[in-house]
């Protein structure tokens, strides 16, 4: 008997990691959609219990490239993204505007190729689930 259970508990969490990563994918292609004119590079996926720090992802940008990135929220979750490209401690970008909003995408005209930090959490420390989609816009 206590091996059914077992067997049944792993087979109810492979099923559940399953429906949750069909979930992220097809938020991913939702969110791709809103990339427009831009050349697709990377989806980042961010899911973050209440009360949790930034998720931090690094990437490398090159100089003279105008980066475009589009932020989508996923359904069911209290939490909004707020996402800010940081260059060591100086914030470049943000999605989240001076007076709370949000902007769906945000543009960066890279000025020097290095390092950089794409930090996510969610706003009011809020659960929240986001894909954030990373592209170029050719000049």
């Amino acid at each position: 008997m206590k091996n059914i259970i077992k067997i049944l508990s792993v087979l109810l969490l492979m099923l559940n990691a399953n429906f949750l990563s069909a979930q992220n994918d097809n938020l991913v292609n939702v969110c791709a959609l809103g990339i427009g004119n831009a050349t697709y590079l990377k989806d980042y996926k961010v899911k973050l219990p209440a009360n949790s720090p930034e998720q931090k992802f690094s990437v490398i940008l090159n100089k003279g490239t105008v980066y475009k990135f589009v932020v989508c929220n996923a359904e069911g979750y209290e939490g909004k993204a707020v996402i800010k490209l940081m260059d060591g401690g100086n914030t470049l970008v943000s999605n989240l505007k001076p007076d709370g909003s949000f902007l769906e995408a945000v543009g960066f005209s890279c000025q020097k190729t290095g390092m950089y930090n794409i930090m996510c959490g969610f706003k009011n420390n809020k659960e929240g689930a986001a894909v954030i989609i990373m592209s170029y816009i050719t000049k």
